[in-house]
């Protein structure tokens, strides 16, 4: 009797060792053994970093870039990308999933591209990242014991800030000058996708507003920020319609931390999904989830992973179907 290893055995082979139709490989024409198999692997590629300076700052932002499995090897087809924030900090988290779910075909083939800082600055990359993301106008802490908490414990003054913050330059640096500077490197899709966590996750928020249509799918992670919740009310006054597919996650544990709290995070985000929700756009296809038990790093893996498969959703009919 054959077992149920031995049956799998050839698909499990063929989903870690793929070959091309119409490759040498896939033929016996009797060609020379010293010919290449174009096989597709099972680990997605990833490209040196390169440091681009965007315009009106003055410091590089380090892009990371992972490739699909397909890519050297299927040189006629263009991919959709997703475009991971916080860089280093995020980048192996999202492309290893990518990777996996691409694998099991819960989502098609993607690039990943990482905009963010290198690992190597420490802890004054991520304070570059407050820069980044969050753009003038910013409203962190509400007025009154938010803001009271937000400045006299964490010691945080987002007014004195201001003058700083980049997140309307940042969002045009991604769409208008690193988006064009990549296509004519890597065979992008016109599909794009936005995630982020955290103050990347406000961001997320702020630019499926502030410039709609610019990605088409967002992943939005325990984060908003309040000009967001403002933007949401100025865009239903002169719209009718969001044409986006949009996933929105956050965890009930970082209720529990006081710095969250006080930066109205779930509150904030899960008000920013009703919204939407309660306008009944015909265009937008919405899912929020808050993950139980998780606080504010154990679900940022999880809202990725969810996040892929609902966003991408439209795109997985014509995929292959492995037996698990």
């Amino acid at each position: 009797m054959i077992s149920t290893t031995q049956r799998w055995l050839p698909i499990l082979a063929s989903a870690a060792h793929l070959t091309i139709p119409g490759s040498a490989a896939s033929q016996d024409t009797g060609a020379s053994a010293a010919e290449p198999a174009r096989v597709v692997p099972y680990a997605m590629s990833w490209e040196e970093p390169i440091s681009v300076r965007a315009e009106g700052f003055d410091y590089d932002h380090e892009v990371l870039i992972a490739l699909p499995q397909s890519y050297h090897v299927s040189p006629e087809r263009s991919y959709p990308v997703l475009w991971s924030m916080d860089g280093a900090m995020a980048f192996s988290m999202t492309a290893g999933i990518v990777n996996l779910y691409a694998l099991g075909s819960r989502i098609p083939e993607i690039i990943v591209v990482g905009v963010g800082h290198p690992g190597e600055e420490g802890m004054a990359g991520l304070g570059k990242r407050t820069f980044d993301l969050f753009p003038p106008g910013s409203i962190v802490a509400d007025d009154g014991v938010a803001a009271e908490y937000t400045r006299e414990v964490l010691g945080m003054d987002f007014a004195t800030m201001e003058p700083l913050l980049k997140g309307d330059r940042f969002l045009e640096f991604l769409v208008d000058q690193l988006r064009p500077l990549l296509s004519e490197r890597y065979r992008m899709a016109d599909d794009h996708t936005l995630w982020g966590h955290s103050a990347g996750g406000a961001f997320t928020g702020y630019a499926l507003l502030a410039r709609p249509n610019a990605f088409d799918r967002f992943i939005i992670g325990s984060g908003t920020n309040g000009l967001t919740i403002e933007l949401e009310a100025d865009y239903a006054e002169e719209h009718d319609d969001l044409d986006a597919r949009v996933f929105v996650g956050m965890a009930d544990g970082e209720i529990n931390n006081p710095g969250l709290s006080a930066q109205r995070l779930v509150s904030r985000t899960s008000l920013l999904a009703e919204n939407l929700r309660l306008r009944q756009y015909p265009g937008l296809d919405l899912r929020t989830r808050l993950y139980t038990d998780r606080d504010h790093f154990t679900v940022m893996p999880l809202i990725i992973a969810d996040g892929l498969q609902h966003v991408y959703k439209d795109l997985i009919a014509d995929l292959p179907q492995l037996p698990w």
